[in-house]
């Protein structure tokens, strides 16, 4: 990538896409790219989930509790490796698969697009 970004396996598939080296009927893309949609909806469903854990109480008053309240809701939200990171790294991840796989049928609807313009134009032969 131009902007030193390190590319991809999803984003090297989509150059591919690009480049004509990677085929997918219209139909396949567009079911997984459904697929995705749905799988990023419950991913969502999960971090929405996962920053209500934050709150949780009922560890007592004393320093231990507490202690492992904070624990639990850090590796729920905000520390290291926490769970709403982790599936939005997971999002992140489907939302480049989403882009290789409207480039199949995106590619498909403009190349009928342009057949459909060039009859228009010109009429049958």
């Amino acid at each position: 990538m131009s902007n030193g970004e390190p590319i991809t396996y999803w984003k090297a598939l989509a150059v591919a896409a690009d480049r004509s080296e990677l085929f997918l009927n219209e139909e396949a893309a567009q079911a997984c790219f459904e697929s995705c949609n749905e799988y990023i909806e419950r991913l969502r469903a999960h971090q929405t989930a996962a920053r209500n854990l934050q709150f949780v109480t009922g560890w007592g008053d004393f320093d231990m509790g507490l202690q492992l309240q904070d624990i639990f809701a850090k590796k729920a939200v905000g520390g290291e490796n926490n769970m709403v990171d982790v599936l939005q790294s997971h999002i992140d991840v489907v939302e480049e698969m989403k882009v290789v796989f409207n480039k199949f049928f995106t590619s498909t609807h403009d190349v009928d697009k342009a057949n459909a313009a060039g009859i228009e134009v010109e009429g049958p032969r």
